[in-house]
């Protein structure tokens, strides 16, 4: 009693003392230094429990880094997306232990009593989503405010009704009609990129209105659900905001490629295509997944490739291998040890649109498909890239001004919709799929609740001179941070990759990333699944060892 706290704080003050002393040294290093508070030292203790000593250890480094920039809240999902992306199956084993605490229990609380259901995740949407359903049964004149009629849903459903009693008192109440007995699937939407899907990747999906999920998950719920493509296109943002050039970034690229693909020796030690002409391709370079994958993403540049090399670039290979060979004298590099992986690289998913909704397709069981390699490139993780950002913007203070100040996003005429201020249907889906999240700082109200902003206002008088109503100047904002933004207290830019950049009245600034641009990665030549080309090569069996005659 004389710390001034119950037994049960002075607990947790013991438990996450020894925590941080024997499983979260960076964590504790930063927490005696000032840079996090205790909230967020308890957020990173609890999140990181039960987890294996090495998921830990990798996980550290980059939960640390966003803690110092995110509030408890904020920092919890991007807790979970790390660990599903390091360890995705011991998420899913969490998640199935936790399934059998599923509970339902009542207390009372003052005048009022509590009634709590801990369900799964997937579970407690479609139950929220029934109950909303129910309490929009009545027209708009109902005297009920929101909070009270979910109330009156919830004890609807438990006497098996499907509707409530509109009590506006009109003779003309259009809720009065019989609405159908029959029970509607509830809707449950999870977004999930197509390698995690196959099993190829390991990166979190997402289910709207809850957060990120492992893919173990995701692929269960999308077995027997309905698929909708989005279109997606990855953006290096090193080279969109001009920190290196297009040139520089393929010679980069090009020797990162000739790292991993060394140039094979014949028999007496030249090397192949050294004295003849060019080396043409084999069958296994030119039907690889790299190859495929391009034809889907754009953001590499055509220099880049290395599936037709030039006589000059075989020239220059070949003169690399007289070097090496001249110089004997100095140590050669181990055959064996594994290439150096290259620099991390920043990317985000473009959206440009959505396919047609089409019904379950067949996937591989869990732990059938072959697994990828390491990729050689790592991707930075969101904190690296926010802070990329804001280098570039401190080199170059005119990238704060947006990637289309007009408003326009680079079009010289207005696709089909820009000139309506409401966005159809498939823009917002577009936005809310990007953008997950209020795209505020620190605020993290799902987008479905949000409404859709336009970064460059829309001017309803003039629309060809206003922002357009298209997916680059279009945002997710809750109403309070909407209301802001009209008011002047914020004001907003687009950067490219749907990255946005806020100034306050203070001329303090803040920027902001789309959660859902941040989850897909864009091919690497290194990631290609373990598939065999062609049948195998006949080899004579060994003969049996026969044993000595003396």
């Amino acid at each position: 009693m004389r710390i001034g706290c119950s037994k049960t704080m002075a607990e947790n003050y013991a438990l996450l003392g020894l925590d941080l002393r024997l499983r979260l040294p960076l964590t504790r290093v930063a927490f005696a230094a000032g840079g996090l508070d205790y909230a967020r030292v308890a957020k990173i203790s609890r999140s990181l429990g039960g987890f294996t000593p090495a998921t830990v250890a990798a996980a550290e480094p980059e939960i640390v880094a966003a803690a110092r920039s995110l509030s408890p809240g904020p920092l919890g999902s991007a807790i979970e997306q790390v660990l599903i992306r390091i360890a995705p199956d011991e998420v899913a084993e969490r998640r199935i232990d936790a399934t059998r605490c599923r509970r339902v229990r009542k207390r009372r609380d003052g005048d009022l009593g509590v009634f709590e259901a801990v369900l799964s995740p997937e579970e407690c949407e479609a139950t929220w989503q029934r109950i909303a359903e129910v309490a929009d049964t009545v027209c708009k004149h109902d005297r009920r405010n929101r909070q009270y009629r979910l109330v009156d849903a919830f004890q609807a459903l438990i006497h098996g009704e499907n509707r409530l009693q509109c009590k506006c008192g009109r003779a003309d109440c259009v809720a009065a009609e019989k609405v159908s007995a029959k029970r509607r699937t509830p809707l449950v939407q999870v977004s999930i990129d197509v390698a995690t899907l196959l099993g190829l990747l390991s990166n979190p999906a997402y289910l709207e209105g809850d957060g990120p999920i492992d893919p173990a998950l995701a692929r269960e719920l999308a077995a027997d659900g309905t698929w909708q493509a989005m279109l997606t296109e990855a953006l290096e943002m090193a080279r969109s905001l001009g920190l290196v050039d297009d040139e520089a970034a393929a010679e980069v690229e090009a020797d990162a490629a000739g790292q991993r693909a060394p140039v094979p020796d014949s028999a007496d030690g030249d090397a192949v295509g050294a004295e003849s002409g060019p080396v043409q391709p084999d069958s296994a370079q030119t039907d690889s997944p790299e190859s495929e994958s391009s034809n889907f993403n754009s953001a590499q540049p055509d220099s880049a490739r290395l599936d037709a090399p030039t006589s000059n670039s075989v020239e220059q290979e070949s003169a690399a291998q007289d070097l090496v060979r001249t110089s004997e004298s100095e140590s050669s590099p181990d055959p064996c040890e594994p290439a150096k992986p290259n620099p991390p690289r920043a990317c985000v998913a473009v959206f440009h649109g959505r396919g047609m909704r089409r019904t379950a397709g067949w996937l591989p069981e869990f732990g059938s498909t072959p697994a990828l390699t390491d990729p050689a490139t790592t991707e930075l993780s969101p904190t690296a890239v926010a802070e990329l950002v804001a280098n570039a913007i401190a080199k170059d203070p005119q990238l704060a001004n947006g990637e289309h100040p007009d408003g326009h996003g680079g079009h010289s005429q207005p696709p089909p919709g820009a000139l309506e201020y409401r966005p159809d249907a498939e823009t917002v889906a577009i936005v809310r799929a990007r953008d997950r999240y209020c795209r505020f700082p620190g605020c993290r109200v799902p987008a479905k609740k949000c409404q859709v902003d336009h970064v460059i206002p829309f001017r309803h008088h003039a629309p060809h001179t206003g922002g357009w109503t298209i997916p680059s100047n279009l945002q997710c904002l809750c109403a309070f941070h909407h209301q802001l933004k009209t008011m002047k207290l914020w004001s907003a830019k687009m950067l490219p990759g749907g990255i946005v950049i806020w100034t306050s009245s203070y001329q303090t600034t803040h920027i902001t990333l789309p959660d859902g641009g941040l989850t897909a990665s864009p091919p690497d030549p290194d990631l290609t699944p373990k598939i065999r080309n062609g049948p195998d090569k006949w080899e004579p069996p060994e003969a049996p060892e026969e044993k000595a005659p003396f």
